[in-house]
């Protein structure tokens, strides 16, 4: 008996020791080799083809590592991952970046063809052959630093359209929901101040964004009226200038009226010119251009008809750049767009963007969906459109850790689902993505074209860990956590915000915070953060900019031992919720002076590590 149960324990041990205990590794370069069998002397040059070799691999016992050399891949289709391209519950398959060597997957395009000098001084022509409206692109780069679209000053609305001065009044929503219905045109235009248009030539077409309180949408021009100074859209706006105030900034882009500084640019997406207005002595046939070609650059998403995932994919030491933002989105219900199509035949809908708060809908470089234990260490995400990273439906025990996030057209990382509201009955529990973690990372420049994005959002998610992250330089706020505007249940249940630093964010919009919360957040803590220095813009318009600002529902969590400094406004404050329905202690605010010995520990630990620790 004692032999034939050493027996089995040695026979357990031995498939214990050869499950996953073997690491079969395919090498990726740039360039192609004769003969390539993915050995490091002759790597492969297309990833596709070691995804096929992973995928019909025979031995699923062993890990697999992709080991990449330096250089930029350049990908014309998402890169795209299911169970099969990822390893189980014991084994990973990871990508990384060959030691020592800069590696970046990119969604974008290098600009090919001559550039010639054109009638205006300093300013260069490019033509795209076969451009397409699918070939449009709102960003561009020349080696690798993001460009000014071409751009006028900021300007200011008088008013809405003339026509709908005693249409509705500031902050009545009855009249805006009312509206949206069958006469969305009070949406689609506004009066403006000045004479500054009076000589455009070339507005039509052009891209504007207005900036109302915590939001900010894009729109198309449709027409002008120059004697009545009013500016008519293709589309709607978030919210019909005169809401929150008659007079709103505003900015056009993409128009030649404003290619007059160095280092701008503009497409015209008839004929598929680029114009670049040159520095002086500077020729951009000697520059490398970028242009974003995809909206999505990577997914992961796991086989819901079987609720199989796709589990211990790991990314390691990769640059992840060059995405495209959204457009053509307005937060208008499908049946409302049928109305107004039918009554205004100048809509398009497929033009403009404008979104509700934090603009989930532009989007994410990178998306996961019912995927879990997948890593992304020490990598770094630049030159998006959109989000840099969406951890979404049914995901859990994902990480992003030591990562860097900067120069992004939307917010940082995003993990939730974009539904708002209590908690639904008809959701299974799992779809609320849990148990990921965002671990020492360094966000910054994020809401470059979406204003309102935020640094790290949590919507609808429970039991995550967001911790020991930089998050600065931003427009809009900071942390954003739930997605609840009552004290029902919600899904945005025990997460942990712990040891943050958030400081400098708020620079644009109001009305938002360096930690924002919503809703009913049973078990959450938020702990140990460090929030410095939230101005508030001359021209903002709305409610105030806060350190932490608890908005409508607040409530079933604990606030403790935070350090908020240098607040423009209140260093914390409540909109439909109360002290009574958050635990708070030991924190130090400043215009309170609760704890300075509090505050002098943690900004210590902070202010002694430079940007980016």
């Amino acid at each position: 008996m004692k032999k034939l149960t050493l027996l089995l324990l040695i026979a357990l041990l031995s498939t214990y020791h050869s499950y996953g205990q073997k690491t079969v590794k395919y090498y990726l370069a740039t360039k192609s080799q004769k003969n390539a069998d993915g050995s490091v002397g002759k790597p492969y040059s297309d990833i596709r083809k070691i995804q096929q070799l992973i995928r019909s691999r025979k031995d699923k016992r062993d890990n697999v590592q992709v080991i990449i050399r330096k250089g930029i891949y350049e990908f014309d289709t998402p890169l795209s991952f299911g169970p099969d391209d990822a390893g189980d519950s014991l084994t990973t398959v990871e990508y990384m970046a060959y030691p020592g060597e800069s590696v970046t997957f990119s969604g974008g395009k290098q600009l090919k063809g001559q550039w010639v000098k054109t009638d205006k001084k300093n300013v260069w022509k490019l033509k795209i052959p076969s451009f397409k409206k699918k070939d449009v692109f709102r960003s561009l780069f020349v080696n690798n630093k993001r460009l000014q679209r071409a751009t006028s000053d900021t300007l200011f609305t008088k008013g809405p359209i003339p026509k709908f001065a005693s249409a509705f009044k500031a902050w009545e929503w009855p009249a805006i929901r009312r509206m949206v219905k069958d006469s969305i045109d009070v949406f689609c235009g506004f009066a403006y101040e000045g004479n500054t248009l009076d000589s455009a030539k070339n507005i039509l077409g052009s891209e504007v964004i207005v900036y109302n309180s915590w939001e900010a949408s894009w729109q198309t021009v449709r027409d002008i009226d120059r004697k009545n100074r009013v500016l008519y859209f293709k589309n709607p706006s978030m919210f019909p200038v005169g809401f929150y105030s008659p007079r709103v900034r505003f900015r056009i882009e993409n128009s030649r009226d404003f290619l007059d500084k160095p280092g701008e640019w503009l497409l015209d997406y008839k004929t598929g010119e680029v114009l670049y207005y040159s520095h002086a002595a500077e020729n951009p046939n000697q520059l490398r251009f970028t242009a974003p070609l995809l909206d999505t650059l990577l997914i992961a998403k796991g086989d819901a008809k079987n609720n199989i995932f796709v589990n211990n994919l790991k990314f390691t030491d990769i640059n992840f750049s060059y995405t495209n933002p959204a457009w053509g989105f307005n937060n208008v219900e499908e049946k409302n767009k049928v109305t107004n199509l039918k009554k205004f035949d100048w809509l398009d809908f497929s033009e403009g963007f404008s979104s509700g708060q934090a603009a989930m809908e532009c989007g994410a470089s990178i998306l996961l969906e019912r995927t879990k234990n997948s890593t992304f260490k020490n990598c770094s995400f630049t030159h998006l459109g959109n989000y840099a990273i969406w951890i979404s439906e049914f995901s859990t025990k994902n990480s992003i850790i030591n990562a860097t996030i900067n120069d992004i057209g939307g917010g940082g990382i995003l993990i939730g689902v974009n539904i708002s509201g209590a908690r639904r009955m008809i959701w299974p529990a799992t779809k609320s993505p849990s148990f990921n973690q965002v671990i020492n990372c360094n966000i910054s420049d994020c809401g470059l074209f979406f204003v309102s994005g935020v640094g790290i959002g949590i919507m609808q998610a429970n039991h995550n860990i967001i911790k020991s992250n930089e998050i600065y330089n931003l427009p809009y706020t900071g942390i954003s956590v739930g997605w609840t505007y009552t004290f029902e249940d919600s899904y945005t249940t025990h997460n942990l915000v712990e040891d943050n630093y958030i400081h400098d964010v708020m620079r644009t919009l109001s009305d938002g915070g360096g930690i924002y919360t919503l809703g009913k957040q049973t078990g959450s803590v938020y702990r140990n953060n460090y929030i410095r220095t939230i101005p508030r813009s001359k021209n903002a318009i709305g409610a105030w900019n806060n350190g932490f600002f608890f908005d409508e529902g607040s409530s079933d969590f604990l606030v403790v031992g935070n350090v908020v400094s240098n607040i423009k406004n209140e260093d914390y404050r409540f909109h439909k919720s109360d002290s009574t329905k958050i635990q708070m202690k030991d924190n130090h605010f400043d215009k309170l002076r609760f704890n300075p010995e509090l505050k002098k520990r943690i900004s210590e630990k902070w202010e002694k590590q430079p940007k980016g620790k």
